[in-house]
Parts: C-alpha cells; structure tokens; sequence
C-alpha cells in the first residue's frame, strides 16, 4: 500500500499544502480550525513526517535544531478512543513544540510490524499507547528512547499512567455516599490490563465499605469472538436474569466506551438507566457520553495534562540515554458528576 503523502493529507483535510507543510514544520499562521482539519486527517490517513533529512528545502541549522518524536497507538485504542487519544497527544505536542520538536501521530491498528523508517537515525522518541508490550517493536525501534502512556504486559519503560487503582475506588465512594448497597463492575474487556485495575480496586473497595458487590463478564459460550455490543448485552442481560432483591441498584465500567454499550444494551433489554441502575464510568470521553440520558458519572484522567508530562519525561530520558532507572509517575484522577 502507498503511503500517504501531504498533498493526500491536504486534499482530505480540505486545505492547501502549503497549510500542511506549515503544520508538519511547526511554523505559524495557520488557524486552529485548520490546524485542527489537518490533524484529524492525518491521523485518518496514518500519515507521519518524514524526518527533517528526507524533506526538500531545509537547512542545516534547522535540521539541527528540530527533532522528532512519533505518538504510535496500538489494538484499536486510536479506533475506540480518538477523542481521548487526541488529547493526550494534544497536551504532548504543546509542550514538545516549546522545547523545538515535532510529535506525529500514527495508529498502528493494521500493522503487523513496525514500519522501518521508525528508526533511531529519523527518531529521537517514542510515545507509545496501547496493550502491547516492546516485544510489539522491531530490534531497531528498541534503540530509541520510549514511554508508555498506557498500562501494558512490559514494565522495563518509563510510563505516565492514569491512577487505575484511584479510579476504582473512587467510584466505589462515590456510589457508597449515594446509599447504594448494591453494585457491580461490568467488564467485556479482560484482556485489558488498565480496566482489570480499575475494576479489582472497585470490588475491594466497595467490599471493605460494607456494599454487596459483584464482578460481571459475559460468560456464555460462543462469545470470545462476539462485538463489544453483543458482550455487553450479555453482561447486562445476567444482571436483569437476578432476583429484584439481589439485582445491584449501581454499575460500575471501567470505561466510557462500555458504559454507552451498557446504555444501549439496558434499553434493549427493557431495563432504564438512572431508574434501574445508576452508572459511574471513567475517561470523560464526550464523544461516547453527550448522546446519554441521563449523562453518566465519569471519573477524568487529566489527559492533556498527561500527554504534557509524558513528552517531559520523555526529553529527560533523550537527553540522558544511559539513565537506567525506571521512572512511573501517576496521575490523580477526578470525579466529574452533571
């Protein structure tokens, strides 16, 4: 497949390639619409910068100065949470552009391997989120400074984490000081290392605060390979199948993906959300709770402020290859109620 160039960018984005190329080389006068229009196509496209080296028309004082950094995604997390991605990636490329970097974004979704030109000699970092481990990158890639903006399989990489084990019990408070005795955590992902903390941290914490709490994941044969929808109507589904007595009055999703699926699913099953279960679901990703009624309780992860921090630590571990401690700094979370 051919790679997409800026004129494929420019032509999606409807704007000229001039407005790109300003874009790509972090040089002024583009408005934020604009700017906004090309970013969003350049992620549609997969679309990344080729390195100052490869790119006509630069001098060599700039291509000393300016360096780059590649924000890769992977397992769909672009796909199923652009608005949460897009985020983090905005607070990372506002602090890289202080310090003279460029930070691309690519989703790696359809990629069986790294493409080669993610190599030390065109990168100077790497942002990674995702599930998947280092082992997910070539030899080569795994000479170039990295961090994890995710909870994965690997712990050898600096990472900026989201407060997992906070979210859980945060929730469980939450729905403790609104009376409920009876809730559950829904879960359709068990793969997923940062909704498995954040749903554990639930049922501990609700426990240790007197509350009957269940743990919910579709179990019925055939599903391992069902949509998330599917999944979910299952787990909703063995909730409605309990005694009125037994039934939790709360719910608990580890994301705000589920808790749309969870919407959806309770309406057609005949259930009512906010009359027969309350939701507290985590990430504030508006793009899955605007069309809720009533809206969720969402728990936020400070995106911007994380994708911020993560190029920060990023430089430090750039700018002193051989430190050899592994840094992790956590995030709080907050409770967002409408």
């Amino acid at each position: 497949m051919k790679s997409p160039t800026m004129t494929d960018v420019a032509e999606r984005a409807g704007v000229s390639h001039a407005t790109v190329s300003r874009i790509v080389n972090g040089r002024p006068g583009v408005s934020a619409t604009a700017e906004a229009k090309v970013r969003a196509a350049m992620a549609e496209l997969q679309y990344l910068a080729p390195p100052s080296s490869q790119r006509p028309g630069r001098n060599a004082r700039t291509k000393r100065l300016r360096r780059y950094v590649a924000f890769l995604t992977f397992d769909r997390s672009f796909a199923e949470h652009s608005s949460f991605v897009a985020s983090v990636y905005e607070g990372a490329r506002r602090a890289a552009m202080e310090k003279d970097f460029v930070v691309s974004l690519l989703s790696l979704d359809g990629y069986d391997s790294v493409p080669d030109w993610i190599h030390p000699r065109n990168l100077d970092g790497l942002l990674l989120h995702g599930l998947r481990s280092r082992g997910h990158l070539t030899r080569t890639a795994e000479e170039i400074p990295s961090l994890w903006l995710t909870t994965h399989g690997d712990g050898s990489e600096d990472s900026v984490l989201p407060g997992n084990e906070q979210v859980g019990a945060i929730a469980a408070r939450y729905l403790s000081e609104k009376r409920h005795q009876r809730v559950a955590a829904v879960g359709i992902e068990p793969d997923n290392p940062s909704y498995r903390v954040r749903m554990e941290s639930f049922v501990s914490t609700a426990r240790g605060l007197g509350m009957k709490v269940r743990s919910v994941a579709p179990t019925k044969r055939g599903l391992e390979r069902a949509a998330g929808p599917e999944k979910m109507e299952a787990a909703i589904g063995k909730i409605l199948s309990l005694p009125r007595k037994e039934r939790p009055t709360a719910l608990f999703l580890p994301s705000d993906y589920m808790t749309a699926q969870a919407h959806f699913a309770c309406r057609k099953l005949g259930a009512s959300p906010g009359k027969d279960f309350a939701f507290v679901s985590c990430d504030n990703e508006s793009a899955y709770l605007e069309g809720l009624f009533p809206r969720p309780v969402t728990i936020d992860l400070g995106t911007e402020a994380r994708g911020r921090l993560a190029f920060q630590m990023l430089l430090s571990r750039i700018e002193d290859p051989t430190r050899d401690r592994r840094a992790t700094l956590l995030l709080d979370p907050v409770l967002v109620e409408r």
